[in-house]
């Protein structure tokens, strides 16, 4: 009876684990390391805005990070961007607060995509302790991750099986006050078909041997 109670314990925390541990998402991870970024990735390169100005830019910026070319809108008003300038760094931010930041239109074969993510306030100075949400798209696929309390340093990225089709940026959970969502240091990267991609499916499986194990030691428990 005791042997049955495990394993009836065991597949229950299984059936939990395995619909967290593999989103229909499967093919884009989540990447808070710029050196765990540089290893699963080859060739890459960043923007690091210092060429703009902090005055009003109206339109689509075209933009280069190393030899990768892509394109980010502000939208959904056509205010465009006011580039922020803080300790004599230079962040891409929007005119406007409620806009949202769309990178795309990628050089091909990116298939990372990288940077430090935070919010700036009127003045473009860093506010801690803010919440940025990031959306990736690789196709039909899709994925959102939100950043609570976004660190101007931080590294956060998303690296996909396929190429990146855009990236979307914006502030959320305000509280009535107005804050803007700011990129700094955008790196792009591609990716060599023998650079391993951890797959969902191998942290289901090893969530699953933790539960099983943890079971294990509670029925030995038990029987002692």
């Amino acid at each position: 009876m005791k042997r049955n109670h495990f394993l009836a314990g065991a597949a229950v925390i299984a059936a939990l684990v395995l619909p967290i541990a593999t989103p229909a998402y499967a093919d884009i991870i989540l990447v808070y390391d710029r050196a765990a970024f540089g290893a699963a990735t080859t060739t890459s390169g960043t923007d690091d805005f210092e060429d703009l100005e902090a005055s009003q830019i109206e339109g689509e910026l075209q933009r280069t990070a190393g030899s990768y070319s892509y394109r980010v809108a502000a939208g959904p008003s056509d205010a465009g961007f006011y580039p922020a300038t803080f300790n004599g760094d230079t962040f891409l931010t929007s005119t406007m607060a409620s806009d949202v930041l769309t990178f795309r239109e990628f050089a091909p074969n990116v298939f990372g995509f990288g940077g430090s993510f935070f919010a700036t306030d009127a003045y473009g100075a860093f506010v801690p302790g803010r919440t940025i949400e990031l959306t990736a798209a690789s196709g039909a696929d899709r994925i959102a991750y939100t950043l609570d309390g976004s660190a101007l340093s931080a590294f956060f990225g998303f690296i996909s099986t396929t190429a990146l089709t855009e990236i979307t940026l914006r502030t959320i959970s305000e509280q009535g006050n107005v804050y803007w969502a700011t990129a700094n240091n955008v790196v792009l990267a591609t990716r060599d078909s023998v650079v391993p991609v951890p797959e969902p499916s191998s942290h289901a499986i090893l969530l699953t041997g933790l539960a099983a194990a943890a079971f294990a030691r509670r029925a030995r428990r038990y029987r002692a």
